[in-house]
C-alpha cells in the first residue's frame, strides 16, 4: 500500500512533466475514494496558487519591457493607414488611366471601320467593273458563236474565262454563279458547234459505208468559208480533239475497214473501195477475195487520207485507227494466211512482202502502227511453226480416235545371231520336226546364251520381268543393235526375242536344268534324263518371221512424221527455200516428231479404252511397238549429218508399250487369282459342298485361260506365248502353294487334287508346236510348269516312287528338301517306311 504523501506528488508530475510513477504500488492506487479525492483537490489547488503567483511575479518584473512593445505596435499600425491611403490613391489614378485607354481603343476601332468602309467601296466598285467586262466578253462569245465563227469565239471565251477566274473573292456569289454558268453554256455551245462543223466537213455514212472529206464548208453566211483546219484548232482549244478522233477512227473501221476485211463465207466475196476527189466508199461485192486486192485497198485508203486530212489528224488518228485494223488483219487475213503445206509458201511470201510494203507505207506517212505489222512480219517463222504443230497435234489426235476403226495384218521379220551345234537342228528347225535327233538338243545353244551375265536393267518383279521379256522389251547392248536386227523394235538375245531367257536372269538362277531333260521335251510326264556331250558351238543367222495385228494408226502417223521432217529437209536444203523469211524455222520442225509422239502417248489411253473387243492393252502394245519399229528403221536410214533425233522417243514409246501390257496381264492375273480364290484353298476338296466349288473354280481358271488365248491368238505374235505361259505360271504357282499350304491329304484328297492338277495340264495343248500333235513346250514359256507336273505325279505316287524321283529323277531339280519332306508328311501315315523316306530326303 502506497503512502498517501507519494500520491498527490506523483500526479503533479504527470500533469506537469508527463512523468509516469516509478512504483507499481503508485501506479495501482485507486483514486476513487473520497479521502484520496480530497487529497488530490487539495494538492491541485495549492500547485494552482504557487503557479499564479509565480506568474504575478514574473510579470511585475517584465513591464517595463511590454511597454516599449505596445508602443513600437502602436507605431506600425500608422503606418499601416497611411500605405492604406496611398494605395487607394494608387487605384483612383489607374482608374482614370485605363478610362482614358478604352476612349481611345473605342476610337481607333471606328477609324479602322470607316477604312474598312472605304476600302470595301473601291473594291466593289473594282468587281463590279470586272464583272461587267466578263460579262461583256461572254457577250462578244456569244456574238463570233452566233456568226459561226468559233475560233474567235473560243479565244473571247478563254479571256471570258480566266476574267471570271480573277473573281475569287467573290466566289460563291450569285453574280459570279451566274457567270460561270453563262460561260459554260457558252463553251458547250462552242462544242456542239465544232462537233457539227466536224461531221459536215468528215462525213461518214455507216449505213452506205462512205467517207467524205472538205476541206472547208459551204452553204451559208454563218458557215460560209470555215476551213477543216480551223475546226481542228478549235476542237484542240475546246479539248475534245481527241474523242473527236476516236469517234472518227470507229466510224471509219465500221464504215470502210471492217467490211473490207470481212469475207462473206456464204457468197465468198468482199467489199471493195472506191475513190473520188474527195469521197472514199466501200462498194458492192466484188469475189476476189485474194490478199493482194487486199492490200491494194489498204493502200488506197491510206493514200485517201494522207491526201485528204493534214497530219494533225491523221497522225494522232493513227494511234487509234490501226489497233483495231492490225488486230482485225492478222486474226482474218493473216494467221489464215499461214501455209500448212510447202505449196503453198510462195504465196505466204508474197502475203509477208505485201504485209512489209504496207508497214513501210505507213512509216513514210509518218503514221503509227507499223511496229504491229513488222513484228508480225518478223514472227512470221515462229507463226508458221506454230501453226505446224498445231496441225501435226490436231492430226495426230484425230488420227488416233479414227485409225481405231482398222486392222491390218503385218508382219515382223527379225534376223538373229544364234548358235548351232554341228550336226544337230536349230532350235527354229527342232521345233518344226515334230522329233528326231534335234528334238533332243533343241535348247543347248539357248542354254549356252543364258549363261552370259544378265544385263543391267531397271528392277522389276518377276512377274514384270517375265512380261517384259514376253513382249521383247529386254534392251540390248548398243554395239551389237545395228548388226543384228532388221526390223525388230526392242533387240536382245535370241532367247530375249522369244521371251524364254528371263526367268532365269530375272532371279539370278542358274540355268535351267531343262537342257539336260531329254526326253521330257517328248512327254508331258517327267522321265529320266539322259546325258550327252555337245559338240562345238557355231553362230548362225536365224531368220524370225512373225504376224501381229495392229490398227492403221502406225503407218498413218509414220506418213505424218515423214511428211513433216521432208519438209525440213525441203526448206533447209532447197535454194529456192534460202531467202525464205521462215527457212530458220526448218530445225525446229525436226522437235515436232517428239511433240506428236507425246501427243499419241497422251490420247492413246481414252482412244483405245473406247474398243469395244476390250483389246484396247493389247493394242496399244502392238500399235506402240510397231512404232518404235518403224521410227528406228526410219532413223537407221537417215543420211549422215541428219537432224532427226527419236531415239529418246522410241524408248518412251517402248516403255509406254510395257506399261500397257503390264496393266494387262496383272488385270489378267486378278482374274485368275478370284476365280481360283473359290477353291477356298482345296480344302476339303472331297467333301460336298466344297469339291463342287474347287472343280468350278479350277474349271472357270481353265476356260478363262483357253478365252484369253483365243482373244490373243489373232492379235499377238506366235512368240508372245511367254505371256499366256505367264498366266498360266500365276495359276500354277497358287495352287501349288494351296496345296503344300495343306497340313494333312487323305487319300482321296490326293486323288481328287491329281485330277483337278490334270485339268490345269491339259492347257499344254494350247503350248504344242511342229506337225501332228507336236512338242509340248509349255515349260518353256511357264517355268513353274515342270513344278507343278511333279506336284500332280506326287499326289497320285508312292513312296518308292517319290524316293525313285528324288535320287534318280529330277524331283530334286524343282523341290527343296523340306518341300518334299512336308508333302510326304502330308500324304502319307506315321510309319518307319515314311521316316526312312523323310531322312533319305534330308540326308541322301
Amino acid at each position: 500500500m502506497a503512502d498517501s504523501s507519494d500520491l498527490p506528488q506523483s500526479i503533479l508530475s504527470y500533469i506537469s512533466h508527463n512523468e509516469y510513477p516509478d512504483t507499481d504500488a503508485l501506479s495501482s492506487t485507486s483514486l476513487t475514494s473520497p479521502s484520496t479525492l480530497q487529497i488530490l483537490l487539495q494538492s491541485l489547488q495549492s500547485a494552482q496558487k504557487e503557479a499564479q503567483d509565480e506568474i504575478r511575479t514574473l510579470s511585475r518584473s517584465a513591464a517595463p519591457d511590454i511597454d516599449a512593445w505596445i508602443a513600437r505596435a502602436k507605431d506600425l499600425q500608422a503606418d499601416i493607414l497611411r500605405s492604406r491611403e496611398t494605395a487607394t490613391e494608387i487605384v483612383r489614378e489607374a482608374d482614370q488611366v485605363r478610362a482614358l485607354r478604352d476612349e481611345a481603343e473605342d476610337q481607333g476601332k471606328k477609324f479602322e471601320l470607316l477604312e474598312k468602309e472605304v476600302r470595301f467601296n473601291e473594291t466593289l466598285t473594282g468587281t463590279l467593273e470586272h464583272v461587267q467586262y466578263a460579262n461583256g466578253l461572254l457577250a462578244t462569245v456569244q456574238e463570233e458563236a452566233v456568226k459561226g465563227s468559233v475560233e474567235k469565239a473560243l479565244a473571247k471565251l478563254e479571256d471570258a474565262e480566266a476574267s471570271i477566274a480573277g473573281l475569287d473573292g467573290m466566289r460563291g456569289t450569285r453574280a459570279v454563279e451566274v457567270l460561270r454558268q453563262r460561260g459554260e453554256e457558252l463553251r458547250k455551245g462552242l462544242v456542239e458547234t465544232t462537233t457539227m462543223q466536224w461531221n459536215a466537213l468528215i462525213a461518214i455514212d455507216v449505213d452506205v459505208k462512205s467517207v467524205k472529206v472538205r476541206q472547208k464548208m459551204s452553204g451559208g453566211a454563218a458557215v460560209d468559208g470555215i476551213r477543216l483546219d480551223a475546226v481542228v484548232a478549235a476542237a484542240q482549244g475546246l479539248e475534245i480533239f481527241d474523242s473527236l478522233l476516236q469517234k472518227l477512227a470507229r466510224d471509219i473501221d465500221r464504215a470502210v475497214l471492217k467490211p473490207r476485211l470481212h469475207v462473206d463465207e456464204e457468197n465468198e466475196a468482199v467489199y471493195t473501195i472506191t475513190t473520188s476527189s474527195n469521197a472514199e466508199e466501200a462498194s458492192l461485192y466484188c469475189k476476189d477475195v485474194g490478199s493482194a486486192s487486199l492490200f491494194q485497198d489498204l493502200h488506197t485508203i491510206l493514200t485517201f487520207f494522207s491526201e485528204h486530212l493534214s497530219t494533225t489528224i491523221t497522225v494522232p488518228l493513227s494511234h487509234h485507227l490501226f489497233p483495231a485494223l492490225t488486230s482485225r488483219l492478222e486474226a482474218q487475213w493473216l494467221d489464215p494466211g499461214i501455209p500448212v503445206s510447202m505449196d503453198d509458201l510462195p504465196d505466204f511470201q508474197s502475203l509477208l512482202t505485201s504485209v512489209s510494203d504496207l508497214a513501210e507505207e505507213i512509216e513514210s506517212l509518218g503514221w503509227n502502227g507499223a511496229k504491229a505489222l513488222r513484228g508480225w512480219v518478223d514472227n512470221a517463222p515462229r507463226s508458221w511453226l506454230t501453226k505446224r504443230r498445231e496441225v501435226v497435234l490436231g492430226d495426230v489426235r484425230e488420227l488416233v480416235f479414227r485409225g481405231l476403226r482398222e486392222r491390218k495384218v503385218v508382219e515382223r521379220v527379225e534376223i538373229r545371231k544364234v548358235h548351232r551345234i554341228e550336226g544337230k537342228a536349230m532350235i527354229g528347225e527342232a521345233g518344226g520336226s515334230g522329233g528326231g535327233e534335234g528334238e533332243d538338243d533343241w535348247d543347248t545353244a539357248w542354254e549356252e546364251e543364258s549363261e552370259k551375265p544378265a544385263r543391267s536393267e531397271q528392277p522389276l518383279t518377276k512377274e514384270d520381268e517375265d512380261d517384259a521379256s514376253a513382249w521383247e522389251f529386254d534392251e540390248e547392248d548398243d554395239d551389237n543393235a545395228s548388226s543384228e536386227k532388221k526390223e525388230d523394235a526392242s533387240g536382245g538375245d535370241e532367247e530375249d526375242a522369244w521371251g524364254w531367257g528371263d526367268d532365269d536372269t530375272a532371279s539370278q538362277k542358274p540355268p535351267s536344268p531343262v537342257a539336260n531333260r531329254k526326253q521330257q521335251t517328248q512327254s508331258s510326264s517327267p522321265s529320266k534324263p539322259n546325258g550327252s556331250s555337245q559338240p562345238p558351238i557355231q553362230p548362225q543367222e536365224l531368220t524370225l518371221r512373225e504376224t501381229i495385228t495392229t490398227t492403221a494408226i502406225p503407218d498413218s502417223l509414220l506418213s505424218l512424221l515423214q511428211r513433216t521432217i521432208s519438209d525440213a529437209e525441203t526448206l533447209s536444203s532447197e535454194p529456192q527455200y534460202a531467202s525464205s523469211p521462215i527457212a530458220p524455222a526448218a530445225t525446229a520442225l525436226y522437235t515436232l516428231p517428239t511433240l506428236a509422239l507425246a501427243m499419241y502417248r497422251a490420247a492413246a489411253p481414252t482412244a483405245y479404252a473406247k474398243d469395244q473387243s476390250g483389246l484396247g492393252n493389247l493394242f496399244v502394245y502392238n500399235d506402240a511397238s510397231r512404232i518404235a519399229e518403224l521410227l528406228r528403221d526410219w532413223q537407221s536410214s537417215q543420211p549422215e549429218g541428219s537432224r532427226l533425233r527419236i531415239d529418246s522417243d522410241v524408248a518412251a514409246l517402248e516403255t509406254f508399250a510395257r506399261r500397257a501390257y503390264s496393266s494387262e496381264m496383272e488385270a489378267q492375273r486378278t482374274i485368275l487369282r478370284d476365280l481360283l480364290d473359290g477353291a477356298q484353298g482345296f480344302v476339303n476338296c472331297t467333301v460336298h459342298p466344297y469339291k463342287g466349288e474347287c472343280e468350278g473354280a479350277v474349271d472357270a481358271t481353265v476356260d478363262r485361260i483357253k478365252h484369253v488365248h483365243a482373244l490373243w491368238k489373232g492379235i499377238l505374235s506366235e512368240g508372245a506365248l511367254q505371256s499366256l505361259g505367264s498366266l498360266v505360271g500365276t495359276v500354277t504357282t497358287k495352287m501349288a502353294t494351296e496345296i503344300q499350304d495343306l497340313g494333312d491329304i487323305s487319300e482321296a484328297d490326293s486323288r481328287q487334287l491329281k485330277a483337278l492338277c490334270d485339268r490345269v495340264l491339259a492347257l499344254n495343248a494350247l503350248f504344242r508346236q511342229g506337225a501332228g500333235e507336236g512338242q509340248d513346250m509349255t515349260f518353256i514359256y511357264s517355268p513353274p510348269w515342270l513344278k507343278f507336273q511333279y506336284l500332280a505325279e506326287i499326289m497320285d505316287s508312292s513312296l518308292a516312287d517319290i524316293r525313285w524321283m528324288w535320287k534318280e529323277g529330277e524331283l530334286s531339280l524343282e523341290f527343296g528338301k523340306e518341300e518334299v519332306v512336308e508333302l510326304v508328311e502330308a500324304l502319307f501315315a506315321e510309319s518307319e517306311l515314311r521316316r526312312q523316306a523323310v531322312r533319305e530326303v534330308r540326308w541322301g
